[in-house]
């Protein structure tokens, strides 16, 4: 089956051949503190042993002895589907590697060929093929109107210098940061405009799930609706996989430039303050933040929300911020496959994916791992003293809250603070 395997380009080889297996990496990955077998080399590993098979000749011909082995049976992939979904693509194993190492993107490149040879969580598999087949937009089609009729403003205004976009995901879970995102644009005095449809589901899903066909299919959607408005900046609410895809990845995976800009939200807000465009209040009450892994680790925005925070709240910078932020370990869709999230999900889009023993079961242990995996992040942001932890992330605002913590989220602190 070695035609499930992705193919090979410059930074996959440096992955393959350069790691030496000494797990600098292991204590920053937030599984390793469920099971030690969950270091970054050791879920990496997997797929160097496929790509050994495939690619070297010592693999070729002697098989398991140089540590080259194909997954061939039912029992063997799913042995690697356990690893692999232990795994946030955080980033912050690639920071910590002293060899550059990014085990991360390996195993989202294990999580391929797991895809290719038929094994995924059913639950992401369905919102990967709702999403690809654009099933979603008639789905939610209710649902969309209310909130367009709640948000009273311009719908798929062409030439306006902002389109904030919006997902499916950003609606069901955090309405109101949607509705606060609007009132902080009015405030600013800002021309923009709101998509005619959510604009993806999560995307891209493709990228969770390993499906590289869907991965370009939503980004060449979504990126060609936007180009249809002409836009001079799109602005992200999410601090999760979109902005790194569609900030940094997009134009290579469509292989060509856009005429506009990605910004997160921070982004602009700190422009505004810089400007003088937003007035903002101080709050009275002292805040850390919790740095989003893809936004701060992989997109390299981290100035930006601590200088709009400063100015409505007292700032705690928690003892590992930014690029060195803790992970809570809901990432590459594991967060999704938690129960309320779930099953929030499927009652909006009236779906229903049944889950069988064995498929509940590597559900239920991944949520108790996921738990398991947010404490160490969590204890440093209560260690702080903070009287709120702020996130960019609805996900994370619920592991947060799930753990005890006050946490609210960035715009809705920045929306409070509004003259």
């Amino acid at each position: 089956m070695v035609d499930v395997l992705p193919k090979l380009s410059p930074p996959l080889i440096h992955y393959f051949e350069d790691c030496v297996g000494c797990a600098a990496c292991a204590p920053s990955c937030p599984y390793y503190y469920v099971d030690h077998k969950y270091a970054p080399v050791d879920k990496a590993e997997f797929l160097r042993q496929m790509l050994r098979s495939k690619y070297t000749l010592a693999g070729k011909l002697f098989g398991r002895v140089v540590g080259a082995k194909m997954p061939r049976t039912d029992a063997e992939w799913w042995e690697v589907m356990q690893y692999a979904y232990r795994c946030a693509d955080c980033g912050h194993c690639y920071t910590t590697c002293p060899f550059g190492i990014d085990s991360g993107a390996m195993v989202r490149r294990l999580r391929e060929a797991l895809y290719n040879a038929g094994y995924a969580p059913p639950v992401l598999n369905e919102l990967n093929r709702l999403e690809k087949s654009g099933e979603y937009v008639t789905r939610s089609k209710g649902l969309w109107e209310d909130f367009v009729k709640s948000a009273g403003v311009p719908v798929g205004k062409k030439g306006a210098r902002v389109l904030l976009m919006v997902t499916l995901m950003d609606l069901l879970l955090s309405r109101d940061v949607v509705l606060n995102a609007v009132k902080i644009l009015r405030a600013a005095g800002e021309d923009f405009t709101l998509p005619e449809r959510p604009l993806g589901v999560a995307p891209p899903l493709g990228a969770v799930v390993g499906d590289r066909e869907s991965l370009r299919a939503v980004v060449s959607d979504i990126i060609s609706y936007v180009e249809g408005l002409s836009p001079q900046y799109v602005v992200l609410i999410s601090g999760c996989y979109q902005y790194p895809y569609f900030r940094f990845e997009a134009t290579d995976i469509l292989r060509r430039k856009f005429g506009f800009r990605v910004l997160h939200i921070s982004e602009l807000l700190y422009e505004y303050l810089k400007t003088g465009r937003l007035k903002l209040k101080k709050l009275g009450i002292s805040a850390t933040l919790h740095d989003s892994c893809q936004l701060a680790r992989r997109g390299g925005v981290i100035k930006e929300p601590r200088e709009v925070l400063k100015a409505v709240v007292n700032y705690v910078e928690p003892k590992h911020g930014g690029r060195e932020a803790m992970c809570l370990g809901g990432g590459a869709g594991i967060a999704l496959l938690a129960k309320d999230v779930r099953e929030a999900i499927s009652k909006a889009l009236g779906i229903s994916v049944e889950l069988g023993g064995r498929e509940a079961k590597f559900v239920e242990e991944l949520e108790g791992d996921y738990g398991k995996a947010s404490r160490k992040g969590v204890d440093e942001l209560k260690k702080t003293g903070a009287e709120v932890v702020v996130a960019t992330c609805p996900l994370a605002l619920a592991a947060l809250r799930a753990s005890g913590l006050k946490a609210e989220h960035f715009i809705n602190v920045v929306a409070s603070a509004v003259e």
